[in-house]
């Protein structure tokens, strides 16, 4: 089903349901962004933090020394298009619909041109509290027209509840299909001698033999690792220089950590670029690798920094965070941007 298509039975559920179309012109990702995942509060450092180390990479020669041919990023938005009143014994109860949207797409470099790779994954329907539907023969009615009804449950029937919970799950769905894409990359001849770039971390997938292939490369972060003084010597690193590499769990405490699910990674900062009277975290990016590379951890903080210096080229301006993007995670958004309907495209086809 289109857009266009899934947009109109939407408009149409709610009015079945005699609901209010009442579009947002903003999605729940804005209205409440979300941070990364982090693991802990502190780290364990694998090379020395008595300084930062400098990249083996000069501008303008080696521009073009990327070994990295493969990028992968994901987008989720999730936009609430009305409501539904119904009762819930002698309470009146606001049941909202939001109508969401989740993609990923992996480009391939291919003699400097980016292409897509393979086909893009993509997933929209709408969120509602399936068992409070007041009619709930028409529901399955446009079910079978091809209206993809995904549930958000939660007791009661709580409005900003049920709000938090459509995000949520707009981000479980995100992260199943960029998994899905990301596993169809890795069994494939052309993965066997790659690595895969990918936009964001990679603490929420759970895939481990998905991850053993990827190099995670995130934009923001909030946490410090280390002490004052330690974290202050990444936040002043200069252009082309890394932190040490390091991991979030102690090795004696390893086993115990990953039982209570929690993901380790191997990790470490770089400076993509810098300028006079910026921000400390101008430029700055977070690096992970799958923790099955630990042993290996100097030898490919080293090698894939070099690579992603590289990939900061051309320069993304002026696009959102640019200082932070790699040029080819930017044509990824882009990508995914295109073949997503837009919040102003969403309102529209409420508005009929």
């Amino acid at each position: 089903m289109s857009s266009q298509d899934a947009l109109q039975r939407a408009r149409q559920f709610i009015s079945a349901q005699n609901g209010v179309i009442a579009p947002l012109n903003i999605s729940e990702e804005e209205l409440n962004p979300t941070g990364q995942d982090d693991l802990s509060f502190q780290a364990y450092p694998l090379e020395s933090m008595e300084s930062c180390y400098r990249v083996n990479f000069n501008y303008p020669e080696d521009s073009t020394c990327s070994e990295f041919s493969f990028f992968e990023d994901g987008k989720q938005r999730t936009v609430q298009i009305g409501f539904i009143p119904t009762i819930i014994g002698n309470n009146q109860v606001l049941l909202p619909v939001h109508f969401f949207v989740v993609a990923s797409v992996i480009l391939r470099r291919e003699n400097h041109e980016l292409k897509v790779w393979n086909r893009p994954e993509i997933e929209q329907g709408i969120f509602v509290e399936r068992s409070l539907v007041p009619d709930q023969q028409r529901l399955q009615e446009f079910e079978r027209m091809g209206l993809n009804v995904v549930g958000i449950p939660a007791q009661g029937g709580d409005y900003y509840d049920l709000k938090r919970r459509a995000l949520q799950e707009a981000k479980k769905r995100r992260l199943e299909i960029e998994d899905r894409l990301i596993a169809v990359w890795r069994l494939s001849d052309e993965a066997q001698n790659s690595f895969l770039v990918v936009d964001g971390t990679l603490m929420n997938f759970r895939n481990e033999e998905n991850v053993e292939k990827c190099v995670g490369v995130s934009k923001s972060f909030g946490s410090r690792y280390f002490e004052v003084s330690d974290h202050n010597r990444i936040m002043r690193m200069t252009e082309f220089e890394r932190s040490w590499t390091f991991r979030f769990h102690s090795p004696e405490n390893e086993a115990d950590d990953l039982r209570q699910g929690r993901r380790e990674r191997i990790s470490w900062y770089l400076r993509l670029r810098d300028k006079q009277n910026a921000d400390p975290e101008f430029g700055l990016v977070r690096v992970e690798i799958s923790q099955r590379h630990a042993e290996r951890a100097s030898e490919y903080a080293e090698r894939f920094s070099r690579s992603l210096l590289s990939d900061r080229l051309p320069t993304s301006y002026p696009a959102p965070r640019w200082d932070k993007h790699l040029y080819p995670v930017c044509a990824c958004e882009n990508y995914l941007a295109s073949i997503m309907p837009s919040i102003s495209t969403i309102n529209a086809a409420m508005k009929g």
